[in-house]
């Protein structure tokens, strides 16, 4: 494996209503990696998680998540793990809700609009 840096400017930049951010691609690390920093003053929005964990850390605000019906507060610090397959969705309770995720790498072009 090789050292990797990537800054801001490397990372794909997204947004739509409620959810801005950048989406740090690392394709060669284990079998694909990305990291994405976020910040949402609104509904992320249901999704299902893929084959792997999804691993949020809290950096700011305070939110909810409902994973697989169930209500969990997160606030600065916290970290919150997703089991594969499993559907959830999160939003702000004090905005902005500021946080990171750990998961599988993906195509950009899939990101919602």
């Amino acid at each position: 494996m090789k050292i990797t840096k990537l800054t801001r400017k490397n990372a794909i930049k997204y947004g739509r209503t409620g959810v801005v951010g950048y989406n740090y691609q690392l394709p060669d690390v284990e079998s694909g990696e990305s990291v994405v920093y976020a910040e949402l003053t609104g509904e992320h929005g249901e999704r299902v998680t893929g084959k792997r964990t999804r691993i949020y850390y809290i950096l700011g605000g305070k939110g909810v998540f409902i994973i697989d019906g169930k209500k969990i507060t997160v606030f600065p610090e916290d970290l919150i793990t997703i089991p594969p397959n499993t559907k959830y969705n999160y939003w702000p309770t004090k905005s902005p809700l500021k946080c990171l995720l750990f998961m599988e790498w993906f195509d950009p072009k899939n990101l919602p609009k």
